[in-house]
């Protein structure tokens, strides 16, 4: 069985650090990223196609982007 969290949790985990991430979405692609330590943080100008010494919790292009997340995952 997998400790891993449901894609509601994740999606709930990012709301709660919405405010910074539309701030951060503004002027280019953002993500959420998890340290090793389990501390959460918004990341701007995240490439794609790199990989990254964080886990990525999500990436989005723009606020459409994390409204369909949104929409996909928290029937928001």
């Amino acid at each position: 069985m997998s400790n891993s969290p449901s894609m509601v949790e994740i999606a709930q985990l990012v709301q709660r650090h919405d405010e910074e991430l539309r701030q951060a979405l503004r002027t280019s692609r953002s993500g959420l990223f998890k340290t090793v330590e389990g501390e959460h943080y918004v990341r701007t100008n995240v490439p794609l196609g790199q990989k990254h010494n964080d886990e990525v919790i999500g990436i989005f292009a723009d606020e459409a982007d994390l409204e369909f997340f949104y929409k996909l995952y928290l029937n928001a």
